[in-house]
């Protein structure tokens, strides 16, 4: 009782420091001119693999494609915490594979040393924040399996059992920064998942969470309406209203942005995404890359190497 009690103090007082900065903080400093001075500084950026490794650049406002890094037909992927790996589900690789098939691949971020899981007939993933383990959405339509791969042992722990893969997900942030807990979507509603009780609970109605890296929040979408809780789910705060936007909250490393997808109307049946990203000291928020895509695990990261070779090599 006493620990509980603890707990729910440290919520508290965390949920008034988050009130109180994001109603009352004020800077002269635009949301992207400190994005250029931490991209300088610190190598920040935002990376994503679809098809291809992405790497977007707040000082060009675009992103930079370093092409495949395993030779296949399809995939998509999810770049590690620090940049330097990325977790591809692959598809339609090859001699050797079935067509229509699925297996996960790491391979680092400059092509070398694919590890394959042939096992692991997977779609998208999800890094635990010491990256020995993935969260993965074990295919097998028309039902999957959220589980737990550990890249060591090759070892699957398939939690949640039959479920629609269509109304299942999780995103790149979905793990606590213990690696004790993962959050994640099924059936419209946020879970979070304790791994040494091997039970889950229910923290709210809404789609698409992501784990704040400080520990304190998981973001949600409910339609237009984003919001944060404490995992330990006592009181969600809405964070911001915004309509046509259609990706879960992407944190930044100090959890002082998020970044999210929105769609423009250009015309009837076209579809135009933005990349925003938003500061919540003060509500300050910019476009940083226009026509990405719209449905992927995007990761924030810090790696001035990466950074660079995307600004040398990469093709815009």
């Amino acid at each position: 009782m006493k620990s509980e009690h603890i707990r729910q103090r440290i919520a508290l007082i965390a949920g008034l420091v988050f009130v109180a900065s994001a109603a009352g903080a004020v800077t002269d400093e635009s949301v992207r001119a400190e994005l250029v001075r931490l991209e300088k500084a610190k190598g920040l950026a935002i990376a994503f693999y679809d098809n291809v490794l992405g790497v977007v650049s707040f000082k060009k406002r675009g992103y930079y494609e370093l092409g495949k890094l395993v030779p296949m037909g399809s995939s998509a992927g999810t770049v590690s915490f620090d940049g330097s790996e990325v977790a591809i589900n692959s598809s339609n690789w090859g001699p050797g594979y079935r067509d229509h098939t699925r297996s996960l691949d790491i391979v680092a971020t400059d092509g070398r040393g694919i590890r394959e899981y042939r096992e692991a007939l997977a779609s998208e993933g999800c890094w635990s924040r010491d990256k020995s383990k993935l969260d993965i959405t074990i295919f097998n339509p028309p039902e999957s399996h959220v589980g737990i791969l550990d890249l060591g042992s090759r070892k699957i722990h398939a939690f949640a059992p039959q479920m629609n893969y269509e109304t299942s997900h999780f995103n790149s942030q979905c793990w606590s920064p213990d690696n004790k807990e993962l959050v994640f979507e099924t059936d419209g509603k946020v879970q979070v998942f304790e791994i040494e009780k091997d039970q889950m609970r229910t923290l709210a109605v809404g789609t698409q969470p992501t784990w704040s890296p400080d520990g304190n929040w998981i973001s949600y979408r409910d339609r237009d309406d984003y919001y944060v809780i404490p995992p330990s789910g006592d009181g969600k705060k809405k964070l911001f209203h915004k309509r046509r936007a259609v990706s879960a909250l992407f944190w930044s490393p100090d959890s002082r942005f998020v970044a999210y997808v929105h769609e423009d109307l250009l015309a009837l049946d076209v579809e135009f995404y933005h990349l925003m990203v938003r500061r919540l000291e003060d509500g300050d928020e910019d476009w940083v890359a226009d026509g990405v895509a719209c449905c992927i695990n995007y990761q924030w990261i810090e790696n001035p190497d990466l950074l660079k070779r995307a600004l040398a090599e990469g093709k815009r």
